[in-house]
């Protein structure tokens, strides 16, 4: 049986520590993230800060809203997305 998670991408950074800066911001808020390496095709690695999982969409959305309301925040580029499993 596939399992599908759900996730809020908060921000990507190019640099560890802004990533790391904005765990910290998150965890000030009570909302733990996560730090998720990402090599895009041009070999640039990424840090990705998420939230999650969560087993609904609809719960990611629900965190996304709490997300945007952090100032630091409001204007990244924050989304939902979903990772499947087996």
């Amino acid at each position: 049986e596939k399992i599908t998670q759900f996730w809020v991408q908060v921000a990507a950074y190019s640099n560890k520590k802004g990533a790391e800066n904005a765990r910290s911001i998150l965890d000030e808020n009570k909302i733990p993230a996560d730090i998720f390496t990402f090599e895009d095709n041009k070999n640039k690695l990424f840090y990705r800060v998420r939230i999650g999982p969560y087993t609904t969409k609809s719960e990611a959305e629900y965190w996304r809203t709490r997300i945007i309301q952090i100032d630091e925040f409001s204007k990244a580029e924050s989304f939902v997305t979903s990772t499947t499993s087996n």
